[in-house]
């Protein structure tokens, strides 16, 4: 291995977008990913697209990432990836006017959606009960991705305009002397380097702590079920904030397939990366099937076919860590996703890259997304509290 401008740490989306950004410019970068691309926390996203949240700059960034899922056939030289199925949000009493105040803020900051009436509830979501939901909404122009898909086609990207990308190759250690990043540890071999992207998911933590780095994250447990009926006949991907559920269809084979998981609030289970159970709840599955027939009663006959257990890297805030660290030169941080990363993924990229390379984004200010945000007391907000950001 040669030394390299930027190493970037972590083959997930926010890796492979910034790695694809920074070749695009020229930069030689390289990526290494310590298992497989895309198979963690990206892999295993709902990967979910909207455009509903909290922050008019998240709102930008969510809208600029959702422009390039669309448009990545044209830029990347890949298959299609995205599904413009729309997206519903389903909301009680309570949140209402909250709902009602985001999606305001959001039309001013270029979105588009429209208020869905009860009668029409019913044309989205056939078999669907209203009662208990006090507002809805529809993103006509949001949907879900394909997030294995998208990652690999920005990493083959990359790969074509130079960039190097190794797989099953661990980071052991990043090297820093005088309070600059100068190189990382390969399997022994030290490559010398001027920046460092960590953006190792579940695993930035540890990298941090080898040298005194102490990011304020904690990794969950996160579980996705698959079910399957003769006739799902779900159409569009739900946020239904009334049952703490989200659910969204899968057309593979032939099949239409339903994924669904569990919403804010619930429990969160703190665990180790490197020692948690990759196997859904008995209890989890019962729950959301429950929650969903509930609903949906017509879907009582789903069967579990698959299912999905992966990480949240959660920040206090529920907004990842993207920048460069103050204290480091040369590091840079993309982390701490929340389980927001997957949808923001290409605008966090060009953001990243801008930061490296000093060229100006104007869409999102990467500031807000500091590190030290938490001692200077900037943390942000979100509108229903925890991961809804």
């Amino acid at each position: 291995m040669r030394a390299a401008s930027t190493v970037v740490i972590g083959g997930g989306i926010v890796g492979a977008t910034t790695l694809w950004e920074l070749a695009s410019r020229g930069v030689d970068a390289v990526l290494f990913e310590a298992g497989s691309f895309a198979q963690e926390s990206t892999g295993k996203s709902a990967a979910i697209v909207r455009m509903h949240y909290s922050n008019p700059a998240v709102v930008r960034m969510a809208l600029r990432s959702r422009d390039a899922f669309i448009h990545l056939p044209d830029k990347l030289g890949c298959d299609p990836v995205f599904t413009r199925s729309g997206w519903l949000f389903l909301v009680d009493e309570i949140d209402k006017e909250h709902a009602q105040t985001n999606r305001r803020m959001q039309l001013a900051e270029g979105s588009s959606s429209r208020e869905v009436s009860p009668d029409e509830l019913e044309q989205l979501v056939p078999g669907i009960q209203t009662e208990g939901i006090a507002y809805a909404l529809f993103e006509r122009d949001s949907g879900y991705a394909d997030p294995i898909a998208t990652t690999r086609a920005y990493l083959l990207a990359a790969g074509r305009l130079g960039a190097r990308l190794f797989e099953r190759t661990s980071v052991e250690r990043i090297e820093i002397r005088n309070r600059r990043v100068v190189g990382v540890l390969v399997d022994h071999e030290r490559i010398p380097c001027q920046h460092v992207v960590l953006a190792a998911g579940a695993w930035s933590k540890q990298l941090g702590e080898v040298f005194d780095l102490h990011l304020p994250i904690e990794i969950t447990r996160e579980q996705d079920v698959i079910y399957e009926a003769e006739d799902t006949s779900i159409g569009v991907a739900v946020s239904d904030q009334a049952d703490r559920i989200y659910f969204r269809p899968i057309t593979e084979e032939g099949n239409q397939r339903l994924l669904i998981g569990r919403g804010y609030p619930k429990p969160y289970e703190v665990v180790d990366p490197d020692a948690y159970d990759d196997r859904v709840d008995g209890a989890f599955e019962a729950d959301v099937r429950q929650r969903l027939v509930n609903r949906i009663p017509r879907l009582s006959g789903l069967r579990m076919v698959d299912s999905r257990v992966g990480l949240y890297s959660v920040t206090p805030d529920w907004h990842p860590l993207i920048g460069p660290v103050e204290a480091i030169g040369g590091l840079v941080l993309a982390t701490g996703g929340s389980g927001h990363c997957f949808k923001l993924g290409p605008a966090i990229g060009e953001l990243l890259a801008g930061s490296i390379l000093g060229f100006h984004v104007d869409y999102a200010d990467i500031a807000l997304f500091a590190l030290d945000r938490f001692d200077r007391g900037k943390a942000l907000v979100s509108t229903y509290g925890g991961n809804r950001a």
